[in-house]
């Protein structure tokens, strides 16, 4: 499983090389150097304490480079820098998992990347919090004695639910086995924790507004957060990413759907005109890197990802058209068109690229709940978009319905069934490789199939090939697929909403007990739920650990949400404007009054 703690012999190699473990220390010492620079290149520090004599030259020189007030900039950027030392771990781990399978230690590399990321997001609330008690920023509320910004709040909560997830996710395996699924209760909260962070950091540099004037470095931060949000809200996509989905293959447009309706929306209400390809430049350059990172350098299966130019372009379209003044109208109709326009890109990409096995038979459901999704995420987007001046604020009835319907339409394709079909396999053995033949029972069961293919993996990478139809029921392989050592290679079927697998070549698993599935020149089985081949790990156990995982990721993300609104509605009345500038009224009928901000919601 990826991020498990359980230790297991494996016959992967060595995830734990010194080479592997610079990929851990090279970005803190970049970043130790950088924090050394700030301190060089500021003012003298004032105090007597070694703390204020190096926090007030960073504070001064990210204020100079900037136009932001200090504070703000120390907790974005750190916050920015610890999740992108955390996305790079979290991609790695998982496609360690596909390429070898399970680790062989609990501190790989990858895991220490993670935990590093979540349990510094504590420390980064930590550090706005005395830089902003340092600055004595009257703009920032006063409690305690200290400075304390609504946004190093929400950070902090979402570090430590990150780092809680780790001893129940301990609790899931020893109950549960060691699955390789990303979507786990206690991964989400793990993903969730780390990808939604992305949210605070910008709500943070929107909190120092009242005393900033950016400078180009101050704006091309703000895109970076963006950006950074379009990422984290894309990381719930990673089984997609990588190719081997366990769930319906309709969660793919719902979840890109879901994406870049919040962020692409969002960066166009915070940026104005061209907002959302500047949020999206940021993510392509961020994916970018992971790419090259985990797919080149360390040499894993590459983690391929949308590229939500379509939806970026319908977003626009839509505000040139419609303007952005009557919020509502405008996330409702481009979250559709992002459903429509932008989810119909991706799906064009990936039958281009054969990313993963995509069949036209998904096609009417996705283009109905798509549209659905990327509206209602869009929806919510403008709701956080309240801490933007101008424009007609979303209503609190509209949010509900927002939420309600986001949950419908993740709901909908949950369910993952077994229809009753056999395959009749024969192979035709090339080397340590074989063409397939699948003849299936009844003839017509691949018809107006979702996805159908052939999915090899952990052999030291993953491998795909189609499933060409030569007669009636009667389907051939495009490539010859692996069926020796440690590969694993299975026929995949979805329709509507049955999710089944048939073994060709499953390795025996001495470590839990699993008997080998031989590649025999011929072999008649039924299909089974896809998880009973990809997840030979997994066991049934007791039933309080589920109810556990399941009630603490439900109170985790209602926490979230409720930190989100509150940090929204602290950011919202603060004047949006430069240090000594008139106040930027929201465009009403009647002119906005500043409030000051208070901790009262």
């Amino acid at each position: 499983m990826m991020l498990s703690p359980m230790i297991t012999a494996a016959v992967a190699p060595s995830a734990t090389t010194g080479d592997h473990w610079l990929y851990v220390a090279a970005p803190f010492l970049l970043y130790l150097a950088t924090v050394v620079g700030l301190v060089l290149a500021g003012p003298g520090g004032r105090g007597t304490d070694i703390v204020s004599v190096l926090c007030h030259p960073i504070s001064g020189s990210l204020r100079r480079l900037t136009g932001y007030p200090g504070w703000s900039m120390a907790g974005v950027l750190t916050g920015l820098f610890l999740l992108g030392v955390g996305v790079v771990g979290l991609y790695w781990d998982v496609a360690y998992h596909i390429d070898f399978g399970r680790d062989e230690v609990l501190f790989t590399p990858s895991h220490t990347m993670i935990v590093l990321a979540l349990g510094g997001l504590i420390v980064t609330a930590g550090v706005t919090v005395l830089f902003a008690t340092l600055e004595r920023d009257p703009s920032v509320p006063l409690i305690a004695g200290l400075r304390v910004p609504r946004s190093a709040v929400a950070l902090g909560v979402l570090g430590l639910c990150g780092l809680l997830a780790f001893p129940l996710d301990d609790v899931w395996h020893r109950a549960f086995g060691l699955d390789i699924t990303l979507w786990s209760p206690t991964h989400l909260m793990l993903v969730g924790a780390g990808g939604l962070a992305t949210v605070p950091l910008w709500l943070m540099m929107v909190e120092a507004r009242a005393g900033a004037e950016p400078t180009l470095l101050g704006r091309g931060i703000e895109a970076l957060a963006l950006g950074a949000i379009l990422t984290g809200v894309s990381t719930f996509q990673g089984e997609f990413d990588f190719g081997v989905p366990q769930f319906q293959i309709l969660y793919y447009p719902v979840l890109a759907a879901l994406a870049a309706g919040f962020a692409l929306v969002l960066a166009r209400l915070a940026l104005g005109p061209g907002g959302t390809l500047k949020a999206l430049a940021a993510y392509l350059v961020i994916r970018g890197v992971v790419a090259l990172v985990v797919g080149g350098a360390l040499g894993h299966t590459v983690p391929r990802f949308p590229l939500y130019l379509a939806a970026a372009l319908a977003v626009e379209a839509t505000a040139w058209w419609l303007g952005t003044e009557h919020r509502l109208r405008f996330a409702v109709v481009a979250g559709a068109l992002v459903g429509i326009v932008g989810v119909g890109g991706e799906i064009a990409l990936v039958i281009a690229l054969g990313w993963f096995h995509l069949s036209p038979g998904f096609l009417p459901k996705a283009m109905v709940l798509a549209p659905v999704a990327g509206g209602a995420a869009a929806v919510l987007a403008a709701g956080l978009g309240r801490v933007v001046a101008g424009g007609r604020q979303v209503g609190a009835g509209a949010l509900a319905a927002g939420g309600v319907a986001l949950l419908a339409v993740l709901a909908i394709p949950l369910p993952r069934n077994v229809g009753e079909v056999e395959a009749f396999i024969r192979l035709d053995p090339v080397g340590k490789s074989a063409n397939v033949e699948v003849e299936l029972q009844p003839p017509d069961a691949a018809e107006g199939a979702t996805a159908f293919g052939l999915v090899s993996w952990q052999g030291g990478g993953r491998m795909l090939s189609e499933l060409r139809q030569v007669g009636p029921g009667r389907y051939v392989s495009s490539a010859p697929v692996p069926i020796t050592g440690t590969w694993k290679t299975m026929v995949g079927l979805q329709r509507g909403n049955e999710v089944m697998a048939a073994p060709i070549y499953l390795p025996a698993d001495v470590e839990i007990g699993a008997s080998a599935v031989p590649a025999l020149t011929e072999r008649r089985t039924p299909f089974v739920r896809n998880t009973e081949v990809l997840l030979r790990e997994a066991h049934d156990g007791p039933a309080w650990p589920a109810i556990v995982a399941y009630s603490s990721l439900a109170a985790m993300a209602a926490v979230w949400v409720t930190l989100f609104a509150w940090c929204a509605r602290g950011a919202a009345r603060r004047p949006d404007r430069p240090a000594g500038k008139p106040p930027v009224a929201p465009r009403t009928t009647q002119p906005a009054t500043p409030r000051p901000a208070t901790w009262a919601t």
